[in-house]
């Protein structure tokens, strides 16, 4: 299976290492605004074409997407006709690239799209109990510094660099958060596609002593409840990225050959 990357940060440089390494795919397209030129990637030898824009001959040419830079390109990616086609699959990172393109993504028709876990937990679940869910909520904690830049703050009286222990910042839903914190809404958008609740409640929360990015997801029915809990060590390569999600990434590639599915 012909594979795309674009983005090539740390996860785009983890997972295309691991392609080239795999026999099922073939890494056959890299997509990335600066040159790549990093020892740590490993070609040998194999024919992967570099570029710096996306096109609808690589899409066409493609049996694989992934997409690992920003909800941007996720806009530019689902514009493309040549996208939705029979047997194409899109492993979108950025979900909140794909919750701003809500219309968009209803017209899909053939296309497979495909969301990694990322930096959380319990996805499958709520997914499974998703016409019986009478409320959810997330709680993401995260040191304050991952948070500094959020739009949120050029209208907030809140200084960050005050706050001496946990406080919950930021309350609200899934189209509030996509303006006051952009990057920090994919873990929302992704429990709002396995969940299907417009009523999703996020609660943003500022402690100066997190040492990891901790997300506390609870979902309530009359199945019962669901509650998890996922904390959030970095890549030992990017502290700005969850290992969990670059390793979600992989899971999904290893599950397309399986045959044994655990969905």
């Amino acid at each position: 299976m012909k594979v795309t990357i674009i983005g090539f940060g740390n996860i785009g440089k983890y997972l295309g290492n691991w392609i080239i390494n795999s026999p099922d795919f073939q890494l056959k397209y890299v997509v990335a605004r600066k040159d790549v030129n990093d020892p740590e990637f490993i070609l040998k030898d194999r024919p992967i074409e570099f570029r710096k824009e996306i096109t609808s001959d690589l899409i066409e040419d493609s049996d694989i997407i992934i997409e690992c830079a920003n909800k941007d390109v996720v806009t530019q990616l689902l514009k493309f006709d040549e996208t939705d086609a029979v047997g194409k699959k899109l492993i979108v990172i950025s979900t909140g690239g794909l919750y701003q393109n809500k219309a968009i993504l209803s017209t899909l028709k053939h296309c497979e799209v495909i969301l990694p876990v990322g930096a959380i937990a319990g996805l499958d679940a709520i997914k499974a109990v998703n016409d019986e869910i009478t409320a959810i909520n997330i709680k993401t904690t995260k040191h304050p510094k991952s948070l500094e830049g959020a739009p949120f703050f050029d209208s907030s009286d809140i200084d960050l660099s005050t706050i001496k222990s946990a406080e919950t910042i930021w309350k609200g839903k899934v189209d509030e958060a996509l303006s006051m914190f952009p990057k920090n809404i994919n873990v929302a958008a992704s429990i709002y596609f396995a969940s299907k609740c417009e009523d999703l409640i996020i609660n943003i929360v500022a402690d100066p002593n997190a040492t990891s990015n901790m997300h506390e997801i609870t979902c309530e029915g009359d199945f019962g409840k669901i509650y998890t809990r996922t904390e959030n060590k970095p890549s030992p390569s990017n502290p700005k990225t969850s290992f969990l999600a670059v390793k979600s990434v992989v899971s999904i590639l290893r599950n397309l050959n399986s045959k044994v599915k655990i969905n």
